[in-house]
């Protein structure tokens, strides 16, 4: 059935008035294949070119209608995004009609631009890499803790004697075919590096987070998304004197390959009333799900000033696979921020608002997540079933919001309550739910 399947899409019917690959395809594969499928990126074949998609038509179609391809996790329920790269029906349909109407190429001066954001061409202005490599295991495996062990954390000494304002990030692997997110944090205070220490070689295999501050909480990179550009205004606060804190994660090949990753920044200087960006969590601290069962969490808390939201980052394991995010604005109007229906942690990103949405003081934000602790979650890394408990003080489940304060004045009032929210939470939690046997939490 298959067969006569692809063997039907693949026909030359041909249609005039069809779309073309110039006129029509062109534009949609650059958009959202192009970054990974090329000689350097993560994706095993190239689709640089008309030759390149000819070839593999019929089996684009059917990875693209199934929803397969390509890794785009947020759905068109929640605010629109940059860079979107999940494919609409309409350009469904029209990848299917160029099938059918004979692959035509028409004529080259009818391609369109697909829209991806400028980023700078200049010179980094700050550029850092692992001071020695690491090789990536051939194969991946569980660890003490029931969770995945693909993951690594490098620290990367800045050397900065003064705070760095970034307004973009630019991450560079040595092997694309294996890493996929990537998420940042500033360390100030060395514990990201007196853990390093612990262990022998480059890095530790540990959560990137720094006792309350998140990894992500300078944003994150993912497969086909290595360049983190903010909007013109803002811009991350790196502290003097701070390491880059980088948690890798990344799917072994079935061979070891070395890694030496670097990271290149761009400072804003000539925009004194830039905003800093900040990052307020909503997160599930504890889990715990009987094996087989699912469970439904949510988390919610009122914003305490007026924020402009410029874009999200979220974290979980295998076993999340739902996750929403929406907001309640003081009159009484609802609004969907973040919906992901199909969560895969290995395509996880900072997703950036196509524009920035201003949220008043009195916001409810609420986050809701299904966890499926059960043989028939694909993705469940957790096999045989067992109880899945687990805690973080960052948060098990989270969602990163990036905002920034809209009145300067109260962008320190912002911090001090965010601080306190994240604090209080453990022991809250505790109280609510008293585990029934040892929790594990990773720093």
């Amino acid at each position: 059935m298959i067969t006569a399947l692809l063997c039907l899409l693949s026909s030359p019917l041909l249609d005039s008035d069809g779309p073309s690959w110039h006129g029509d395809v062109e534009a949609i594969v650059k958009q959202h294949c192009g970054d990974c499928h090329s000689s350097s990126g993560p994706a095993p074949f190239p689709l640089q070119n008309y030759e390149d998609v000819a070839n593999r038509s019929s089996f684009i179609e059917v990875v693209v209608r199934e929803g397969i391809m390509p890794p785009w996790l947020p759905s068109a329920s929640g605010l629109p995004l940059q860079s979107h790269r999940g494919v609409s029906k309409l350009e469904m349909q029209t990848i299917s009609s160029w099938i059918k109407g004979g692959l035509p190429r028409g004529q080259a001066s009818e391609v369109s631009s697909h829209g991806v954001p400028e980023v700078s061409s200049s010179k980094a202005d700050v550029s850092i890499r692992m001071p020695e490599p690491w090789s990536i295991p051939a194969e991946g495996g569980m660890n003490w803790g029931r969770r995945e062990r693909d993951k690594r954390t490098f620290v990367l000494p800045l050397g900065n004697p003064e705070p760095l304002r970034v307004k973009q990030m630019r991450f560079e692997t040595s092997a694309p075919k294996a890493v996929h997110a990537v998420s940042f944090l500033a360390d100030d205070g060395g514990y990201a590096r007196a853990v390093d220490e612990r262990e022998a070689g480059p890095g530790h295999y540990m959560t990137g987070d720094v006792n309350d501050t998140p990894s992500g909480a300078l944003g994150s990179v993912g497969v086909g998304s290595r360049t983190l550009l903010l909007p013109s205004g803002y811009h991350w606060e790196i502290p003097a004197r701070s390491d880059m804190v980088m948690q890798v994660h990344y799917r072994p090949t079935g061979r070891s390959l070395p890694m030496q990753e670097s990271l290149d920044l761009w400072l804003s200087k000539d925009d004194p009333a830039s905003r800093p960006v900040r990052t307020l969590l909503n997160m599930i601290w504890r889990v715990d799900v009987p094996a087989g069962e699912v469970s439904e969490l949510t988390e919610s808390w009122v914003l305490p000033v007026d924020i402009d939201l410029i874009g999200f980052t979220t974290r979980g394991s295998g076993v999340l696979t739902r996750h929403e995010l929406s907001a309640t604005l003081p009159d009484g109007q609802s609004l969907d921020l973040l919906d992901i229906p199909d969560f895969d942690p290995h395509w996880r990103q900072t997703w950036l608002l196509q524009e920035i949405r201003r949220l008043p003081a009195g916001t409810k934000i609420v986050g809701s997540w299904t966890v499926e602790n059960t043989e028939s979650n694909p993705r469940n890394p957790f096999i045989p079933l067992d109880r899945y408990i687990t805690a973080r003080r960052t948060g098990v489940l989270a969602t990163m919001l990036h905002v920034a304060a809209v009145d300067p004045v109260e962008d320190e009032a912002l911090k001090a309550w965010h601080q306190g929210m994240v604090r209080s939470r453990p022991s809250v939690q505790r109280a609510l739910q008293p585990p029934t046997q040892p929790v594990s939490e990773v720093p």
